[in-house]
């Protein structure tokens, strides 16, 4: 995912810190201009809503506080704290602002009334998403059934030898919640071809997990 101020002109807030992230009190309330920032310009954006712009804010502060203690500064990737929040907080409020576009037209039509039933109802709405790109994780529910809920202590070696060892690289990024993007400039390569390889991961690792019951 491209990410890029949805206003123009402006550009994206810094996110600065050094160090490992502890979301104290006292950095949140530093890093809080910054999500505000955030949580404006998606408001904002069209189809501008600035009714959630506070509940876009309070989204933000709550990613900034569960992913933000996932960073590790001593990556060999090197990426910066902001590298690594910014396209979780900004992913985050897109696709919360589309469910709620999505919900308020589903209410509008509802009210409304008599509607063409062979009409779909998210139809004005997906139009007007046009400028949202796309923040939904395709592989979400196997990280989320395999790679991060269930213990691995056991089965990961046997998990790991179905894999190349590029394609092992590829599922340690994946395992440390990293976006297709972020996983080309580790491993110096283009976003195609590790789309191409995390599918291979997850095709390979889905049919090794269904083989040892992990998986249905």
């Amino acid at each position: 995912m491209k990410l890029r101020c949805q206003l123009k002109g402006i550009k994206c807030p810094r996110y600065e810190h050094h160090g490992n992230f502890s979301p104290d009190d006292k950095t949140i309330k530093r890093l809080l201009p910054d999500v505000n920032w955030c949580a404006n310009c998606i408001a904002c954006a069209s189809p501008q809503r600035p009714d959630i712009q506070e509940d876009l804010r309070q989204i933000g502060v709550i990613v900034l506080i569960e992913k933000g203690p996932r960073f590790n500064p001593t990556h060999r990737s090197g990426a910066s704290f902001s590298t690594f929040i910014r396209p979780r907080i900004c992913g985050t409020l897109m696709d919360a602002k589309s469910r709620e576009l999505t919900h308020s037209n589903r209410e509008l039509c509802s009210f409304d009334g008599a509607q063409d039933p062979s009409k779909d109802p998210d139809a004005e709405v997906k139009q007007d998403l046009g400028w949202l790109p796309e923040v939904a994780d395709p592989h979400a529910e196997f990280t989320d059934e395999l790679v991060r809920n269930i213990s691995l202590a056991a089965t990961l070696p046997k998990l790991l030898k179905t894999l190349t060892v590029r394609e092992r690289e590829v599922f340690a990024c994946l395992r440390e919640d990293q976006r297709n993007c972020e996983i080309a400039e580790v491993l110096n390569l283009s976003e195609s071809r590790v789309s191409q390889l995390v599918t291979q991961v997850t095709q390979k690792l889905t049919d090794t997990a269904q083989r040892l019951g992990l998986a249905d």
